[in-house]
């Protein structure tokens, strides 16, 4: 059976600060469902399992043979997330696991809204350990006020947290190694404090200041911006309110759509698929030409993965 668009059911999870979504995971036993055509009902690993390279091209396949490489959430804070770090995959290796370098792409934030990604100052772990030890590690974090189609970029060993009337779609490597640094003190779901991993925070820190924590850009219409350009993935921004073609003959690895706006239809040679905001589509590898055909004006995230050497 030819392979074809696929749309994946949400996995929900409510959390003590708001709620998320896993739009796409192949993550562990949080399995996306296929939701649409023959494969309807099948999860994202038993796909993977059957197609191998025609799902996610040779490069990838061979890079990280049946683990689908990328993650894909849609985030609501609607209090403050905790401050945190994610290790590098040196680090999380140890544990069998990959590092999570991740992005966020703002949806909504309330007025005032912010947030957290990285020191305003250079620093270290001793003083980080004190500020903590006297609740004032806010001192040098990072703090800045987002909107709409704001973007960050979040490297493993950065320290970073979602602010209140936040709300961001998610990119990042599948993992979901998470080491708090610090939680307000708050309670978790089950009125226990949540387990902080402060020596563990310390450890993979990079204590260097970020000095611009949103990515730079400026969206043409009718065409794409990259947004960024990692090993773990790149992710584009396409603007349009005309049909646009995508050639991803030599890109040997598949392509996620995040609609942040809008709704379009995707024409492939396998058929098409309308998507909607805040819903997601998987592109096999083996599908080369795509139109995009906006029934509104339409803005999505294009994410792949591209070989190490390039």
């Amino acid at each position: 059976m030819a392979l074809y668009p696929l749309k994946f059911k949400p996995i929900v999870k409510p959390k003590v600060w708001g709620s998320e979504s896993w739009l796409l995971s192949g993550y562990g036993e949080d399995q996306s469902i296929v939701a649409n055509g023959m494969l309807r009902n099948n999860s994202l690993s038993e796909v993977l399992e059957i197609y191998m390279d025609e799902l996610v091209g040779g490069a990838v396949y061979d890079r990280f043979g049946y683990l689908f490489p990328l993650l894909f959430k849609s985030i609501d804070a609607q209090d403050d997330l905790s401050v945190q770090v994610h290790p590098d995959d040196d680090f999380a290796a140890e544990d069998d696991e990959l590092g999570k370098t991740e992005m966020w792409y703002v949806t909504h934030a309330e007025n005032k809204a912010a947030i957290i990604s990285g020191f305003n100052k250079n620093t270290n772990r001793e003083e980080v350990r004190s500020l903590l030890a006297i609740n004032r590690i806010a001192d040098v974090l990072q703090r800045t006020e987002v909107t709409e189609g704001d973007v960050a970029f979040i490297p493993a060993g950065r320290v970073h947290a979602l602010c209140k009337g936040v709300q961001v779609l998610e990119i990042q490597e599948t993992s979901d190694i998470t080491f708090r640094l610090y939680d307000y003190q708050r309670p978790g779901l089950d009125g226990q404090l949540r387990p902080l991993h402060v020596e563990q925070s310390l450890e993979v820190l990079d204590y260097a200041a970020v000095k611009q924590p949103l990515v730079q850009y400026e969206q043409p219409q009718n065409a794409a911006v990259n947004l960024i350009n990692d090993v773990h993935f790149t992710s584009n921004l396409l603007a349009f309110d005309k049909p646009v073609g995508r050639n991803y003959a030599a890109l040997d690895s598949f392509v996620v759509y995040l609609i942040t706006q809008g709704e379009t239809e995707v024409i492939t040679e396998e058929g098409k698929e309308t998507i909607r905001a805040g819903e997601v589509l998987l592109l096999p590898a083996v599908l080369n030409d795509i139109r995009l055909a906006p029934k509104s004006p339409t803005r999505l995230l294009e994410v792949y993965i591209l070989p190490k050497n390039q």
